[in-house]
């Protein structure tokens, strides 16, 4: 009671004494609800604390445990929503880009900022190779700090890296003698013999990791001109020499090419002639063969791992490639790659005003594993 005389001494002596009593009255008569109500609250929550029934130890952790959970699936939700953004804005940067191929390991910084990389990215690469780093796989470039997923799947298609070394261009004269070609098979061919025939030094141990460390073979002659410094010049000036011993390099066994060879001598290699039948019919729908391991999409797979060993593909022939943008539906439902429900996302995709500039483009369909972009790669054009 003291303190609500001493308030009232207060109010009066205070220039609010000069208000008028109704007013006054009204005032007052608020503050003192205020007060008493926050005096009802104070109240209420001691009765119902001292009421509340007690949670056991046990539970109370369960529901602290759930909180925890519930923020965890709160900030991953958050972070995917996050990189959703940051991939659809990886996806329309690039769509603008014209990509082309690249070697990582001697790459310059413009043609990096071409490529869609930023200044952080080609700084970290460029840095990487100071310290001596090379690239030697598409999944060492994967690795670099700060390249996004999203990104790598758009570039890796134009990685490359067996010309890390550079063709010589008025350095050679050094290390050549002086050039003079003869008959010569590349799957024998040896560093005393192309150092005759005019190779550089570096050139040679290039050509020869390809041949002895990551086993490229040469089929037919044109496969030679796929050497990254051979260009159509060289091969020009080459190719009446080269010689292919296809008996020596498969050590006496007769293999036939999966992409010429006939029913009957599909057969020769052991397929049936049902066998034979069928991958004729697979090889003219699908466009020629890229390796012999396509064979189990059109037969077993038991017998398809038995006869592979039995054909072989020339890496230089020229695969039938089809335009996402402007094949007909019918000839996309015919290729051997396609299934109905990914045709369709396809002309979805199409219909609906877009363009396929990449192969990349197909991801966002959500029709598409990586195995199956691993297989149409070779038969796309853009």
């Amino acid at each position: 009671m003291n303190i609500f005389k001493k308030f009232f001494n207060a109010v009066n002596n205070s220039p609010f004494s000069y208000v008028a009593k109704k007013d006054k009255r009204q005032v007052i008569t608020l503050i003192v609800i205020i007060f008493a109500a926050l005096f009802l609250t104070k109240v209420s929550q001691k009765v119902a604390a001292e009421n509340a029934p007690e949670i056991p130890e046990s539970e109370l952790s369960g529901f602290n445990q759930r909180l925890k959970d519930l923020d965890v699936i709160y900030r991953e939700k958050l972070q995917a929503d996050t990189l959703n953004r940051l991939e659809q804005y990886i996806v329309s940067r690039y769509d603008s880009l014209k990509l082309f191929k690249f070697n990582p390991n001697t790459v310059s910084k413009e043609d990096l900022a071409r490529l869609g990389f930023t200044d952080k990215q080609i700084s970290n690469l460029l840095n990487y190779r100071h310290n001596g780093g090379v690239f030697k796989t598409a999944e060492d470039f994967r690795k670099l700090y700060g390249l996004r997923t999203m990104q790598f799947n758009f570039l890796k298609d134009y990685l490359y890296f067996q010309d890390t070394v550079q063709p010589e261009k008025e350095t050679v004269t050094i290390e050549k003698m002086s050039e003079k070609y003869f008959d010569f098979d590349p799957n024998f061919i040896t560093r005393e013999d192309m150092y005759k025939m005019g190779f550089s030094t570096k050139q040679i141990e290039a050509f020869m990791q390809l041949r002895d460390e990551k086993g490229k073979k040469f089929y037919v002659k044109k496969d030679f001109s796929t050497v990254f410094f051979i260009d159509n010049q060289k091969y020009k000036e080459l190719e009446k020499y080269i010689e292919i011993d296809l008996e020596k390099l498969f050590n006496g066994k007769k293999l036939f090419d999966l992409n010429l060879a006939s029913e009957d001598e599909l057969v020769e290699a052991g397929f049936s002639h049902g066998e034979a039948a069928e991958v004729i019919k697979f090889r003219e729908k699908v466009g020629f063969f890229y390796a012999p391991w396509q064979l189990s999409d059109c037969i077993k797979y038991d017998r398809a791992n038995l006869l592979k060993n039995n054909v072989y593909t020339c890496q230089s022939v020229e695969l039938k490639t089809i335009d996402l943008n402007t094949i007909a539906e019918n000839d996309l439902k015919n290729h051997p790659y396609f299934t109905n429900f990914q045709v369709e996302k396809i002309l979805e995709y199409r219909n609906s005003g877009k363009v396929f500039k990449h192969i990349a483009d197909l991801q966002t369909l959500n029709a598409f594993s990586e195995k199956d972009l691993k297989k149409l790669k070779h038969y796309l054009t853009f």
